[in-house]
């Protein structure tokens, strides 16, 4: 299973998002506001990259995804986040 879940994240990484969220220098809880409506207002299929500054992100974000069940990934590029989303359903 776990090579699975590696192979979706490996497609997911080399995806082009179909949209960007810009979320540097924004502080909780807005971000995450922002990412819940964007999604709701994708297709299923459609993938979102979420840019970010703020550590705490690296974490919540993959949990909004997870309770949505929305697979993730997340590279660190210096202090910037990019997490692309993958819209499932």
């Amino acid at each position: 299973m776990k090579e699975r879940v590696d192979t979706m994240s490996n497609e997911l990484q080399d995806r082009k998002p179909d949209d960007v969220l810009d979320l540097r220098g924004e502080a909780c809880p807005e971000p995450q506001i922002e990412i819940v409506k964007k999604l709701n207002h994708m297709k299923p299929g459609q993938v979102l990259e979420v840019i970010s500054d703020e550590e705490p992100m690296n974490v919540t974000i993959p949990k909004i995804c997870e309770s949505r069940g929305y697979p993730c990934v997340s590279v660190k590029e210096g202090n910037t986040y990019r997490i692309k989303i993958l819209k499932t359903k």
